[in-house]
């Protein structure tokens, strides 16, 4: 009685494994056969607390939009990808912004926040005295879908040409990557937290030399 028992309880064990892993691999199938939207995140920015003083003077802040910023069929901005579990693209995720536009709103309010009067022009005047180019700008986020949990890929980088009296002194470089592994999902807010971390973490890089900069003029 007791061996039949014991077999019982092995058979409803394996059993229950086999249901289980069943259940795993009809999850992963419905993940990777599910089709997804396209999705559209909010790009913001807000000027953290720092303590580069109070500084004076006119900055002038322009750009050049890098080729590899790309848009839909409806105009709007591709900042990453939305993947299933086997790493193919099901849907865009799109900016309410060009990337361009939230790069250089960012470095005029960490400028006017350090204390210089800081515009944008298109084409920064010849007398400029001090001189900002924003170039080669290149962002994604990429967000591969698990069974039971996502990876978020993401990078922003961009080129920063410092020009003082008319004249290039030095190309800043700037580069920042985040890779995290969430349960379940990426929310909305998530994907919108990993994109403004990133721009924090780069001002934080660029801000403080341009100060150093200027401040040797």
């Amino acid at each position: 009685m007791f061996v039949l028992l014991l077999l019982g309880i092995v058979c409803i064990s394996k059993l229950l494994n086999l249901i289980t892993l069943f259940l795993i691999m009809l999850v992963s199938l419905l993940s990777g056969c599910a089709t997804t939207v396209d999705q559209k995140i909010t790009l913001s920015y807000k000027p953290v607390d720092s303590p580069l003083g109070r500084n004076r003077g006119e900055v002038v802040v322009s750009r050049t939009d890098a080729a590899s910023l790309q848009r839909n069929i409806r105009g709007e901005w591709v900042v990453g990808s939305l993947n299933n579990v086997y790493g193919v693209r099901q849907a865009d995720l799109l900016s309410d912004v060009a990337v361009g536009e939230w790069v250089t709103d960012a470095l005029l309010q960490e400028l006017k926040q350090a204390g210089y009067t800081a515009a944008y022009s298109a084409n920064p005047p010849a007398e400029s005295s001090r001189a900002i180019v924003i170039n080669d700008i290149n962002v994604f986020l990429n967000v591969n879908k698990g069974t039971f949990s996502v990876e978020t890929k993401h990078e922003l980088k961009f080129n920063i040409d410092i020009i003082i009296n008319g004249a290039k002194i030095k190309t800043l470089a700037i580069a920042t990557r985040d890779n995290k592994t969430l349960p379940l999902n990426a929310s909305r807010e998530e994907k919108e937290r990993i994109m403004r971390h990133s721009l924090e973490d780069a001002m934080q890089q660029v801000v403080p030399e341009l100060v150093v900069l200027f401040n040797k003029k």
